[in-house]
């Protein structure tokens, strides 16, 4: 029962190739942001956006090799990018003030798990004699397991919350002085450009922090370009791109009731 549906379509998932995985995980944060928005408005994307920068921050953790590179790349960065369609759909239909509030329910959110899961760490861990009762089997992994995951790294956590701070904005301000240039003409125009640029900013703020400046072992110039920025900007920027028709989409999936959401 424990596994009924869950395991075979993990199985299924990790018998197709990295890229088509990646394009199904495309689609389904495409589908979620549609249909929240749909539902719940713009509370409906803040919801997305705060799920997408916890899931992505924990995804990141997990490395994979793509065909198409010869080193594994860290995961996070389909989901993670799909954020700043959500802040040009809020700076398009509900105003730049209501974007930036998404950016702050974001920042507030990864605060606050990281709070309460080092919190969750710090609890002491099982006695030898307990482990092996019942219900204990897996309890001890479990463990291990958290304390990987969410004991982080203080100059990764700044660089993260500093570069999602800065590039958000970004992608805001961007979306709304194209839109202001172009007359509100040229949709694909503002969330193409807006979402290349806040990739750069992002990609590049936060590679410099963590792997340069904050680093007790800098990585030269080269190391950092080649490795840290270029594969993840062309990610980006092709999500970029596939996002710009999700946006012309998000019209048709306005709330029926707008004067429920924020305006």
């Amino acid at each position: 029962m424990d596994t009924l549906l869950i395991a075979p379509f993990i199985e299924f998932l990790q018998g197709l190739p990295a890229e088509v995985t990646s394009l199904i995980l495309f689609g389904v944060c495409m589908v979620a942001i549609l249909l929240l928005l749909r539902f719940f408005g713009a509370q409906g994307l803040y919801l997305y956006n705060i799920v997408a920068v916890l899931a992505s921050n924990i995804q990141v953790l997990k490395g994979v090799q793509f065909s198409v590179g010869a080193e594994p790349v860290a995961l996070g960065t389909v989901v993670f990018a799909t954020t700043y369609l959500c802040s040009d759909i809020l700076t398009e239909y509900y105003g730049k003030a209501a974007a930036k509030m998404g950016i702050w329910f974001c920042f507030s959110a990864q605060i606050l798990m990281t709070l309460l899961m080092i919190m969750a760490v710090g609890y002491p861990s099982l006695p030898a004699g307990a482990i092996g009762s019942p219900g204990t089997e897996h309890m001890a992994l479990t463990e291990q397991a958290m304390s990987l995951l969410f004991t982080p790294s203080p100059r990764i956590l700044l660089a993260s919350l500093l570069a999602f701070a800065v590039s958000q904005l970004s992608d805001i301000g961007v979306f709304q002085w194209i839109s202001k240039l172009t007359r509100k003409r040229w949709l694909w125009l503002r969330t193409t450009v807006s979402a290349w640029i806040s990739a750069l900013v992002d990609t590049v703020l936060f590679s410099v922090l963590a792997w340069m400046l904050l680093s007790p072992t800098p990585v030269n110039i080269s190391v950092l370009i080649f490795t840290y920025i270029l594969g993840t900007l062309i990610t980006r920027a092709l999500i970029g791109v596939l996002s710009a028709p999700v946006m012309y989409m998000s019209k048709a999936f306005l709330p029926l009731k707008r004067s429920l959401y924020v305006q």
